[in-house]
Parts: structure tokens; C-alpha cells; sequence
């Protein structure tokens, strides 16, 4: 039988990295306000080193899973870790929690915001809202949600595409300023924002472990290269396409809650009212498709701790859901831009000794030192 090539082995997996990284906090303009867009120019290249490293991690992660042949999150950290599994796997597990968590609360501070401005709902009440709305389809829809994900997603993308060519077009000439002359502020230089750019891409390693369960089919080395490839390319381009949108309405826009919304509403309302409409879409499905996987995956990891005597998944993702969106609710009041700031950054650099090291260092040097002298794969794993 004709082996698949390695680009159709290696899109899937890259897609729901990318389904997952397209989300209100990207379509907001939050991140790109946060990590890119203050930096000018560099604001370009800064998206290509925080993806650079995330696809470096993802793909020598699918690189991991091969090897040992594990497709789901308890099997993988055990053989990350090995014989400090017993160690190291409950600490990795507190710091999934929090980074759920911590997404959580970007998408609960979104809603509130969003919610407040289009219908002037009170925020803690937009909040409530989306909290019920993300359990009741835990409950009840998850399948349903999962089964349309890439529905949702292309309706994302396409209609962040028509976005950004409205957004970019009615100030092309000052971005073509902007690039030309390679501006940047005098007080924000490349150095000065690439520890966020690095901290940003650490925080995507978590997805090397998550990732696992979509790559059974990933048998070569090549695959793994293509997945780390192609990840990079569609993401970078992503943030990249983001941060060309803010970079025109440069400094005033940062200062928003809602970047790319404020632009629609200051600089485009009059000339396409329609615009409005297409965003509101957009965004609440980029919300309802972060926030319930979220949830479904916290809820999946809590089912093992509660007593015997609660035996309905129902009663056990509701009161999931209650705890969950509790703490959501609580981190959100710090607001988005210091939870995308701070959140992702501490998270970015956890991952370093829990992840990225492990998994680009520890296991690539194991694997060298006993092909070099000529023994066996480790047990348990396969040869490269």
C-alpha cells in the first residue's frame, strides 16, 4: 500500500492546532495588541519567533508520540517522564488545569466586554451568560460543538479574511509606510518585546501533549517535520495578518479593550454598516468554540475525583462547570490585557523545564547517545 505523504499525514494535526489558536483572543486583537502590534514594524516578525518556537515544540513533540506509540495525555506524560512520572505527571497536570484556566478567563473577560458593547449588557452579566451557555453544551452539545469545529472554523477564518482586507485597505498607505521605513517607537524596540514573543510561544507547548490524540497516523520522521512546518507557516501568518490590522490605528487602538471592534465601529461603520454584523458572528463563535473545549476538558480530568456516590456525568460536568466558571469569572475581573500578558507569560515559562526541555532535549540527546553506541531503542519506543 502507497504511504501517505507526509502533508497529508501532517494538515490535520496542524489544523486543530491552528482551529485552537484562532480564537477571541486573536480575533479580538488582544494578542496582537499585547505581544505585536507596539512594536511596529518588528511587530512582523515577532508573530514568526513566538510560532517558531511553539512549531519547533510541536513537531519534535508528534516526534514523542511516534516513538512510543501514545495518543493520549496520561500516556504521553508517563513516558515524557519516565521513571519521575510519579513526580512530574501531577505537577503537569496542575499546570494544564491552570492554563485552562487561564484561557478560561480570557474568554470569560471577552464575553463580558463583547456582550457590554453590543448589547449593553452588564459585564459581570455577559459573563454569567457565556458561562451558561458553555456548560449547557458540555451537557448536552459537546458532540455536537466537536462534530461542527470545522465548520465553525472555516466561518472564522473567512470571515476574519474579509476583516482584515477591509481593515488593511482603508489605511494601506500608512501601513506601507510603516513597512517601508520600518518604523518602530523609539521606547519599544525588538529586544524590549521578544521575551513576550518567546513567553508566547512556550505557552502553545502544552499542545504538544494534546496533539497526540490526532496523530496515530504520524509514522515518520518527516511527518513530524511537516507538522512542525506547517504549523509554523499557518500560524505565523495568522498573527501575522492580525497585527498588519492594528498596526495603521497605531498607538490609539492599544489603549481599547476590543482592538479590532473599535476600529470597525471609528474608522469603518460608515462606508460598510454591514461589517458590524460579520464580526458579532465571528467572534461569538470564535467564543463558543475556546471556551466548551475548554470546559469539556477540565470537566474530563475532574470526573475521577468525585465520590462514588455521584455516579451521573451530568451532575458531575454541572458542578465542573460551576467551579470552573467561578474561578474563570474571578480571574477575568483582572482584565483581558493582564490576563493575556501576564497568564500566558508565566505559563510560557513553566512550560520550559516541564515540556521543552524534555521533549526537544532530554529524549533527542537519549535517543543520540544509544544509536551512537549501538543499542536498542528505548523500551517501549521504535527506531526513527
Amino acid at each position: 500500500m502507497k504511504k501517505q505523504s507526509a502533508f497529508r499525514i501532517a494538515f490535520p494535526v496542524s489544523a486543530v492546532w491552528f482551529g485552537a489558536i484562532v480564537g477571541p483572543s486573536m480575533i479580538s486583537g488582544v494578542y496582537e495588541s499585547v505581544y505585536f502590534a507596539p512594536y511596529g514594524a518588528w511587530g512582523i516578525i515577532l508573530p514568526m519567533i513566538a510560532m517558531g518556537i511553539a512549531a519547533v515544540v510541536i513537531g519534535m513533540g508528534a516526534n514523542v508520540a511516534r516513538r512510543f506509540r501514545v495518543y493520549d495525555y496520561n500516556s504521553y506524560s508517563k513516558k515524557l517522564y519516565g521513571k519521575f512520572s510519579k513526580i512530574l505527571t501531577p505537577v503537569l497536570e496542575i499546570y494544564m488545569v491552570i492554563a485552562m484556566i487561564v484561557g478560561g478567563s480570557a474568554v470569560i473577560a471577552m464575553s463580558s466586554t463583547f456582550l457590554n458593547d453590543l448589547l449593553g449588557i452588564p459585564q459581570l452579566g455577559g459573563a454569567l451568560i457565556m458561562a451558561v451557555i458553555c456548560i449547557v453544551l458540555v451537557l448536552w452539545g459537546a458532540g455536537l460543538v466537536r462534530s461542527a469545529s470545522s465548520l465553525m472554523s472555516v466561518v472564522m477564518i473567512a470571515g476574519l479574511v474579509i476583516l482584515a482586507v477591509l481593515i488593511i485597505s482603508e489605511r494601506s498607505k500608512e501601513l506601507g509606510t510603516i513597512i517601508s521605513t520600518w518604523y518602530a517607537p523609539e521606547k519599544n524596540s525588538f529586544w524590549i518585546g521578544l521575551p513576550g514573543a518567546v513567553a508566547l510561544g512556550l505557552s502553545n507547548c502544552c499542545n504538544a501533549l494534546t496533539l497526540s490524540a490526532v496523530e496515530q497516523k504520524v509514522s515518520r520522521t518527516r511527518d513530524c517535520a511537516a507538522i512542525g512546518i506547517i504549523s509554523f507557516v499557518m500560524n505565523s501568518t495568522a498573527f501575522i495578518v492580525t497585527t498588519l490590522m492594528l498596526l495603521p490605528y497605531c498607538p490609539e487602538v492599544l489603549t481599547n479593550t476590543i482592538p479590532i471592534l473599535s476600529i470597525i465601529h471609528q474608522h469603518l461603520l460608515t462606508d460598510v454598516p454591514w461589517l458590524p454584523t460579520v464580526y458579532t458572528v465571528v467572534m461569538l463563535l470564535a467564543l463558543v468554540s475556546s471556551g466548551v473545549p475548554q470546559l469539556h476538558a477540565v470537566a474530563s480530568r475532574l470526573r475521577a475525583v468525585y465520590p462514588a456516590r455521584i455516579k451521573s456525568p451530568i451532575v458531575k460536568n454541572t458542578i465542573s462547570g460551576i467551579i470552573y466558571f467561578t474561578a474563570c469569572i474571578l480571574i477575568s475581573f483582572l482584565g483581558l490585557s493582564n490576563i493575556v500578558s501576564t497568564g500566558y507569560s508565566i505559563l510560557g515559562y513553566a512550560a520550559i523545564p516541564l515540556l521543552a526541555i524534555p521533549i526537544c532535549i532530554v529524549w533527542p540527546a537519549i535517543w543520540h547517545r544509544r544509536k551512537k553506541k549501538g543499542l536498542p531503542p528505548e523500551a517501549g519506543s521504535v527506531e526513527p
